[in-house]
């Protein structure tokens, strides 16, 4: 985008319509919308982008924050970005010239990180101020934890956790990821923040040049947001081969936390077709695939076994975890369920790991996929298959208080 700030709603309002117009048109335009059901999905990320815009960019106020984890992800209602099925996201805006004080209780949890950004897509710059990981930090045997963040940390912390804040960054995203691994058995992270400076007068409602100048910002994100997920900013993405992973796997780029690496496949499989993922377990702190459309929306997983993680698949004997990429059911343990759609991508995430991977694939005909499996692969029957998706939903659901 290369409008100016605009001064008034009116000038905002016109510059996000033209955002979403430019958007909508090039959805219209691009390869994917050739196929009703991708040109569908494209139309509803085009709402869930214009729906998050506003929570990130016009809503917050930072000197009164909190963790949303419903305003930016969910597990189908609000999906862009190729969200994680194994993490509930907690985002929280922070004005860098504050002081805030982050405490909870992290008992039976598996893992937590969070991640301080200066500025995301709709800023005009964007930075990493730093990282906490909760293996690296001071928590009670209780399973309580406090952290501090802001522009001056005192001179001595008394053993607690600080973060520097740059005290130029208005707009500070903190992204804490909280990880879960064994869904049904790990407990919700505890997780609270307050500002321990606020500026008395600090308003809760803004005048009309505050709110053009967060539209201007959501708008760009939109606009940011659209061309990184339809391949405009990677024109490789087109030539890319199908059903087979690239060999590029990345850390710490677009935003991404620099302890992560991820590499991904895009896949076209039709109903008759099963494609076999094959991989040696990553040693990892965490690791897991999922799928998501050819937009970057993640799959549902809550409904849908449309993910699986290091401790949710079956490893067979060799060693080798195989998993197995159908529209149908192919009643096997390891099913990566695409949700009714048979072309999008299938991503890999590794944190902390020793050495990475490169998942092998095989596409084989869903009537002979047996043969191409080891033969102790056990069957998974449709009665427990269900059994297994209804306590997948509920252990899923439960994060967002469902």
């Amino acid at each position: 985008m290369s409008e100016s700030a605009p001064a008034t709603m009116a000038e905002a309002q016109a510059q996000w319509d033209a955002t979403i117009a430019r958007a909508r048109s090039d959805l219209l335009a691009h390869r994917h919308a050739k196929d009703p059901a991708l040109l569908a999905q494209g139309h509803y990320f085009l709402g869930t982008l214009q729906t998050v815009a506003f929570n990130m960019y016009v809503a917050p106020r930072r000197q009164y924050p909190a963790f949303y984890t419903q305003s930016f992800f969910m597990p189908f209602e609000l999906t862009w970005g190729t969200q994680n099925p194994d993490f509930l996201n907690h985002n929280a805006f922070l004005d860098g010239a504050h002081t805030y004080r982050i405490w909870g209780n992290a008992k039976g949890s598996y893992w937590t990180t969070i991640q301080a950004m200066a500025g995301f897509w709709g800023d005009d710059k964007m930075a990493m101020l730093g990282h906490i990981d909760f293996d690296d930090i001071p928590i009670a045997e209780n399973g309580d934890f406090e952290i501090f963040m802001g522009p001056n940390p005192p001179t001595d912390t008394g053993g607690k956790t600080w973060l520097k804040l740059d005290p130029e960054a208005r707009n500070v995203m903190l992204a804490v990821r909280e990880v879960y691994m064994d869904w049904g058995r790990e407990r919700i992270l505890d997780l609270h923040i307050e500002t321990l400076d606020r500026d008395v007068p600090a308003p809760m409602w803004f005048d009309e040049a505050e709110m053009a100048r967060r539209y201007a910002k959501a708008a760009k994100f939109v606009d940011y947001a659209w061309k990184f997920s339809s391949g405009q900013m990677a024109p490789s993405k087109e030539e890319a081969p199908v059903n087979r992973f690239k060999t590029d796997g990345t850390a710490g780029q677009h935003g991404g936390f620099p302890v992560a690496a991820y590499i991904g496949m895009d896949y076209q499989i039709g109903p008759m077709d099963a494609l076999i993922i094959e991989m040696t377990a990553i040693e990892a702190r965490y690791w897991g695939f999922q799928t998501s459309s050819v937009w970057g929306q993640t799959n549902d997983y809550s409904y849908h076994q449309s993910s699986l993680n290091a401790e949710q698949v079956r490893t067979d004997a060799d060693g080798k975890v195989r998993l197995v990429l159908s529209l149908t059911d192919p009643g096997v343990p390891n099913w990566l369920d695409p949700v009714g759609i048979g072309t999008g991508s299938v991503l890999l995430r590794w944190y902390k790991a020793k050495g990475t991977a490169t998942p092998e694939t095989r596409l084989v005909p869903l009537a002979d996929l047996r043969k191409h499996l080891p033969a102790d692969t056990p069957t998974m029957s449709p009665a427990q298959r269900a059994e297994q998706l209804k306590a997948r939903a509920r252990a899923s659901l439960r994060r967002f208080k469902q």
